[in-house]
């Protein structure tokens, strides 16, 4: 794949604001709770004009918007496991293997159906219901809803104990080249585009859209997904 141009050369064509219809943009979690809630960031924020960008200035054959969609006292919650905080990691089992384990981080409750903190952002809420009822199919995906496994991933829980709709409706629509921005990057966002490639999708990463700031093990993280497929450079 060739790497697009920062922006367009004043000598040649201009982008086009319509992609082709096997093209879906994938929105992550772009939840109140991710950005000014109970896991908020400035670099959260920080992405939302992009993201407003990408819906007012482009048209889109497929959109998806996942949610983090978490019961109460679900196993990422810190106040599920006494004495631990947010943070803090626990030993959690397979739910199809009690012999297999793994490592489950936890953290502030958060994205909690029926709270402030699950809904999307209302900029980006706004502009989806508007594309929604004129212009474009649009999906939602909600993910973690099992109580006894987390989900990064907005095609299936960490364990692929079970998968989201996600797939079905890419192929339900045709969809080839997936493009994949929203938060966070070294977890959901990353989850995503590497179940995108597994099941066989061109995977697009926006990295002007990405909330960077990452440790050195997180930017290795980055550094593989970035070698199985080109970033794109184009916002």
């Amino acid at each position: 794949m060739t790497r697009l141009p920062p922006s367009p050369s004043d000598n040649g064509p201009q982008f086009s604001s319509k992609f082709h219809k096997k093209t879906a943009l994938v929105f992550i979690d772009i939840q109140n709770d991710f950005i000014t809630g109970s896991l908020g960031s400035p670099r959260a924020s920080a992405i939302l004009p992009k993201v407003y960008q990408l819906l007012d200035n482009h048209e889109w054959p497929f959109i998806a918007a996942s949610q983090d969609w978490h019961p109460e006292g679900h196993v990422s919650f810190a106040s599920a496991h006494p004495g631990l905080k947010a943070g803090d990691a626990v030993n959690i089992t397979f739910l199809d293997s009690p012999l297999k384990t793994e490592t489950q981080g936890v953290y502030a409750d958060h994205c909690v159906p029926g709270t402030w903190g699950a809904e999307i952002e209302e900029g980006v809420k706004t502009r989806l219901q508007y594309l929604e009822g004129y212009l474009t199919p649009v999906n939602y995906i909600k993910k973690a809803q099992n109580h006894s496994v987390d989900s990064y991933s907005a095609f299936a829980d960490n364990q692929y104990y079970q998968f989201t709709t996600l797939n079905s409706e890419l192929t339900v629509h045709g969809v080839e080249t997936i493009i994949v921005t929203g938060l966070i990057t070294n977890a959901c966002v990353r989850g995503t585009s590497i179940d995108g490639i597994k099941l066989g999708y061109e995977v697009i990463l926006i990295d002007r859209l990405r909330n960077k700031q990452l440790s050195g093990a997180q930017k290795v993280w980055l550094y593989l997904i970035d070698y199985l497929f080109e970033p794109s450079s184009c916002l």
